[in-house]
């Protein structure tokens, strides 16, 4: 039997006792209102443990819900009226909404729905993908407080630097320290203002190997807001043997022959005094016969930096030694400066110049990890147009692209219309500078295995939910054996890119865990749920309303329908009869009765 029957069976019993009992009381004085007092003391008893429901209409669009996303005011939508539907992270208290564990399959499970209105922190990229076709109006909470924006690399050679950049967002009224801790001891720290955004950047030089997680840290006198992993890998350095093929020895490339030679980096380099005759380098390396360019030479070199009027001015049969070098794993750098192609290799990269802005300086970020440079004195004007299958590095403030990428065989090709970096360390920046070629060689050098890179989806992968672990291989023709946790998972080969391959998981513990790649391990970290959260909601806040702006759908008139919603009668009417039905039944017992 339901607990409600329960309930009125032992309601009804007890009003009958009361009855029987005041129809036998001596004193008969009031009886009729003593009788009417028990009914309704018991009845609204009643209720409060049952409460009443009933059904009432209303119009509104039939394909029209509401979606409660975390952040959600609920103050806000509670006295709305339609259906509501909300996501588990969501905390409803007493708002009636039902729950949505996957948004892909309620819109699928519902293909009358049309429209929808979103409330909170919005969606995360991967649920914006659903929403292609659909109607959209988004209402926003306030902006999280917290570390909203944060990037780092995940990976660092012994020679380079940790560097954390972000933004801090202090919504209270008390300031706040951020301290940046690694390894046991704090390395720096700064302090927020209330009612501020502020820019952090954090700067150390890991001693250890290995893996590491390093904490951001906000505190507010004694109380610790947040306490943010970053996890970082430090590897050797592996020694990349260059060659540069210079058609004239620019500042740039004599800037960066200086680096490579500094940074103990194998380097060969040819520079052209006039017409077949040239001067050579050799730094770090034994030298080698370079007059001629050919297959022979260029197995001895992991990258091959060339500018494109010496690419322009080779040989064709050096020209096509250096295809084929790229076709069997060497990486290719070439320098452009202007917007027309003078080479088949270069002229698979479209450009366009924009007009130059005088006295500005370029303000540049990785497209990868989102690492932000700081300001490059430069007056940038040739940049680059990006197609389908290629892999843009990095571009400016407005999303031009100045470094693109493209595989070609089992190397890569990057191109570069960046012609002056050297500025970075005339103005004292030398870890920008550092943190741009270690980039650009890394990106663009020999692959000493057969995998290529792995990157992970979502940027912070969180324990009990799904990511998606994506593989380029050096070889397409054979599957690969992806394993997390010693699972053994099963890859998708992508038709477009088919060296490129995918899979999914669900991460059951958080920390570090392996990834294992055909037998190469590739350490991951796992994120708890509650790690990072501020830069999450962010992230879904500037995600969604920008999905918003890029959305084309056209604004139709739906028929109103009349939509049946079940209400229940506030609590409150009959906690206040059972309070008056009781303190009469007092007071008369104690007072009147005498």
């Amino acid at each position: 039997m339901e607990f409600k029957y329960i309930a009125i069976l032992v309601g009804l019993l007890l009003m009958v006792f009361l009855l029987y009992k005041e129809v036998g009381r001596t004193n008969r004085a009031r009886l009729i209102w003593r009788i009417l007092a028990n009914i309704v003391a018991v009845g609204c008893f009643i209720l409060l443990i049952v409460p009443i429901r009933y059904e009432t209409h209303v119009k509104q669009n039939a394909d029209e819900v509401i979606l409660l996303t975390a952040g959600t005011n609920l103050d806000s939508v509670t006295n709305l009226k339609g259906k509501k539907y909300a996501f588990p992270s969501v905390n409803l208290k007493n708002t009636k909404a039902t729950a949505i564990n996957d948004l892909s399959y309620f819109l699928k499970s519902n293909p009358n729905v049309q429209k929808l209105n979103i409330y909170g922190y919005g969606l995360s990229a991967a649920e914006l993908k659903n929403l292609k076709g659909y109607q959209i109006t988004f209402h926003p909470s306030v902006n999280p407080g917290g570390i909203i924006s944060a990037n780092w690399p995940a990976k660092l050679k012994t020679s380079e630097p940790l560097q954390v950049q972000g933004t801090y967002q202090n919504s209270g009224s008390e300031t706040v320290k951020l301290l940046f801790k690694g390894l046991g001891k704090a390395v720096d720290s700064i302090f927020i203002g209330a009612k501020s955004n502020k820019s952090f950047s954090f700067k150390t030089n890991p001693k250890q190997i290995g893996k590491a997680v390093y904490e951001l840290i906000a505190l507010q006198k004694n109380d610790t807001l947040a306490k943010e992993p970053v996890p970082v890998q430090v590897s050797d350095q592996t020694p990349m043997k260059v060659l540069i093929l210079a058609s004239f020895p620019d500042f740039e490339y004599k800037f960066l022959k200086n680096w490579l030679y500094e940074n103990q980096y194998p380097l060969a380099f040819r520079s052209q005094i006039s017409k077949n005759k040239f001067a050579f380098d050799f730094l770090n390396i034994d030298s080698i016969n370079l007059n001629q360019i050919n297959i022979s030479s260029l197995k001895k070199f992991d990258i091959l930096i060339i500018d494109e009027e010496e690419l322009a001015a080779i040989s064709p049969n050096e020209r096509s030694s250096i295809a084929l070098a790229v076709n069997n794993g060497m990486g290719l750098l070439i320098r452009v400066a202007n917007t027309k192609a003078l080479t088949s290799l270069s002229d698979k990269f479209g450009r366009f110049e924009s007009p130059v802005l005088k006295g500005k300086p370029l303000n540049l970020i990785v497209i990868e990890d989102h690492h932000k440079f700081n300001p490059l004195p430069l007056e940038q004007a040739v940049f680059l147009r990006a197609n389908q299958t290629d892999q843009p590095i990095v571009a400016d403030a407005s999303n031009k692209i100045v470094v693109n990428s493209s595989i070609s065989g089992y190397g890569k090709v990057l191109v570069s219309t960046l012609s002056a970096t050297y500025n970075w360390l005339l103005s004292g920046q030398k870890t920008d500078y550092a943190t741009y070629w270690s980039k650009l060689l890394a990106n663009a050098a020999r692959k000493r295995n057969d995998v290529q890179s792995v990157n992970i989806i979502p940027q912070f992968p969180v324990i009990h939910q799904k990511m998606r672990i994506i593989a380029d291989l050096a070889a397409s023709d054979k599957i690969p054996a992806l394993k997390m946790d010693s699972i053994l998972l099963s890859p998708r080969q992508n038709m477009e890119l088919p060296f490129q391959w995918d899979a999914f998981y669900w991460p059951e513990k958080s920390g570090w865990t392996n990834l294992e790649v055909n037998q190469a391990i590739e350490p991951i970290y796992i994120y708890k749920k509650t790690d990072w959260e501020a830069l999450k909601n962010q992230q879904k806040l500037d995600g969604t309303h920008q999905f918003i702006k890029n959305l084309n759908t056209t604004e139709t008139k739906n028929k109103l329908a009349d939509t049946i919603l079940e209400e229940e009668v506030s609590l409150w009417w009959f906690f206040a009869g059972f309070l008056l039905a009781a303190g009469f039944l007092w007071y008369e017992s104690r007072i009147l009765a005498f």
